[in-house]
């Protein structure tokens, strides 16, 4: 059986941290090639990104595969990090040990533009921080999303949907909307070159925000599989409820990543609807905005699928199960 190539590009973060344990198992079962991550700056600085990333891939048992680093901050703005949400180092109440894995000496934006070129037409993307070293890739090579399979992105909010930045600005977005909407455009150009070019899938939090992890799935999975990842994943999350619950949502966490990854591996299993989006990048107090025409009143190729729901029984809540019972799988003795 071919297994699908995948890249993640990712910010971690604590819910990039299940997402990768979760691409990781997903690897281990057969299932997809995990090629390679990018790491960009977003929730904490580069360098804590990569070390986090690679710390969490090391957590997790993964095969050796190439980590580039990619952009080192936003293309027009200060870089904004989220000690609150995350922590200090971006992995809660985890530490995290120094890991013994290389850095690829490739850039972020080369790594992307190497992997698409080595598996034409095959290769999955999925984003999961900012836009930022995707911008930079397809500035590198314009021929980009030619050559995708298809691109996920865990960005924006859609539907009236308000933001959890601004009020109607989502934090990936919000970070840099120079590159989210670079990443428009580019996708806008090529698909009007050649409409058999897939519209990337944009996942905002009027879908991401259904992935609620709590307490109770952090117990059961500690139980089904006490092991360092496990116990550090469940520190990180400690993080996240304690961050949720300041803000008025709860003891609770959403999270946004892995179901974006999950939905990137299951194509077909959402609900989503033709778009063109761009981002607004100048309003005073709608910079950060995702705007989605989906009644074509611009006049302009869609450039996005806009994903509204899921189609798996149970929704979130099932594809959650998933995630945790593909981390568990990746246990060993129980410690």
């Amino acid at each position: 059986m071919t297994r699908t190539p995948v890249l993640l590009d990712c910010d971690p973060g604590i819910d990039d941290a299940l997402a990768i344990a979760y691409l990781v198992a997903e690897h281990r079962a057969g299932r997809i090639d995990l090629a390679g991550l990018v790491c960009t700056a977003g929730n904490v600085g580069l360098e804590d990104t990569v070390a986090n990333a690679l710390a969490w891939l090391d957590l997790a048992g993964a095969p050796v595969l190439p980590v580039a680093a990619g952009a080192p901050g936003p293309i027009a703005v200060p870089h904004v990090l989220t000690p609150e949400t995350h922590g200090s180092r971006g992995a809660g109440h985890a530490e995290l040990a120094t890991t013994t894995r290389a850095v690829d000496a490739r850039d972020g934006a080369r790594l992307w533009v190497e992997l698409a070129r080595a598996h034409p037409g095959e290769l999955v993307g999925i984003v999961t921080g900012p836009s930022s070293s995707l911008a930079r890739a397809v500035a590198l090579d314009p021929a980009l999303p030619g050559l995708l399979a298809r691109l996920v992105v865990m960005g924006g909010t859609f539907r009236g949907h308000p933001g959890n930045t601004t009020p109607v600005s989502e934090w990936n977005v919000d970070v840099d909307p120079e590159a989210a909407d670079r990443i428009c455009r580019v996708w806008e150009d090529a698909r009007a070159a050649d409409p058999a070019v897939t519209a990337p899938l944009w996942c905002g939090l009027n879908l991401t925000e259904r992935a609620v992890w709590t307490p109770e799935r952090s117990r059961a999975l500690l139980a089904a599989a006490d092991t360092p990842l496990i116990r550090a994943l469940v520190d990180a999350l400690r993080f996240y409820f304690e961050f949720h619950e300041s803000v008025g949502e709860g003891y609770l966490a959403q999270v946004h990543d892995p179901l974006v990854a999950w939905i990137a591996l299951h194509p077909g299993s959402e609900v989503s609807e033709p778009a063109h989006v761009r981002v607004e990048c100048t309003g005073e107090h709608t910079r950060g905005m995702t705007v989605a025409d989906v009644r074509g009143q611009r006049g302009r190729v869609d450039n996005a699928r806009v994903a509204t729901d899921l189609l798996l029984p149970g929704g979130a809540g099932a594809v959650l199960d998933e995630v945790c019972a593909a981390i568990a799988s990746l246990a060993g003795p129980r410690a």
